[in-house]
């Protein structure tokens, strides 16, 4: 059970805002948007009738950091233990189950970063030709974005956009953000037909996508 007493809260008032909404975010704070001038009465009785799903979201995050441990980082999937190393041909190296960046151990994000985001432009692009025939699209290479809400994104004029973050997800949940935003470029919005455009491509997309869902949100702000 959790104490929402114990819960970091943020309060956000806005003279535009006409009721009250409650959100919890990625690292698991409960963020409280409501009028300005809104009694504090009112808001406890808001919070009170949400109880059980604030507990339910606040519980999902918490399980979902719990799959990153200390001093691990990802990449495809897979868990590796991070180590800085002063020397080697490469920024980072792959070696078992230990990832390898040159560098101090202070100040390793830079040059992991620039790695993964590289790789990620790679793999994803490559899913990318991959798929494209087999949804008879002629789709041009995704662009590299870091969000920290969202994993991709498909505009109007047929450009597609996605987090570089994506690579430390596995194969499969790569592959589901791929098929999705190209879904799109057929049918915008996620109505019955895009969903349908999903799921001729990948029949068990529902699973991916609750697999996102459930335990993407860490890996949209993780560093060491």
């Amino acid at each position: 059970m959790i104490n929402l007493e114990d819960l970091e809260i943020e309060y956000r008032y806005s003279s535009r805002r006409r009721s009250i909404g409650l959100m919890v975010t990625g690292e698991g704070k409960l963020v409280i948007a409501a009028p300005r001038g809104t009694p504090a009465a009112e808001i406890a009785r808001a919070v009170a009738r949400h109880r059980h799903w604030i507990e339910a979201k606040v519980t999902e995050r918490q399980e979902a950091w719990a799959h990153l441990k200390e001093g691990t980082a990802y990449f495809l999937g897979r868990p590796y233990r991070l180590t800085a190393s002063n020397n080697g041909p490469e920024p980072v190296t792959l070696k078992g189950k230990e990832m390898r960046v040159r560098g101090l151990a202070a100040s390793l994000w830079p040059t992991l970063r620039a790695w993964l985001a590289r790789r990620a432009d790679a793999h994803i692009n490559a899913r990318v030709a991959y798929y494209a025939p087999k949804m008879k699209l002629k789709a041009r290479p995704g662009e590299m974005r870091e969000w920290k809400r969202r994993w991709g994104e498909c505009h109007p004029d047929g450009h597609l956009r996605f987090n570089w973050r994506l690579i430390m997800l596995p194969p499969e949940i790569i592959d589901y953000v791929v098929v999705h935003e190209l879904a799109h470029l057929l049918a915008p919005g996620h109505n019955p037909r895009f969903w349908g455009v999903v799921a001729a491509i990948l029949p068990d997309h529902k699973a991916r996508r609750q697999w996102l869902n459930q335990y993407g949100t860490p890996f949209l702000l993780w560093q060491p």
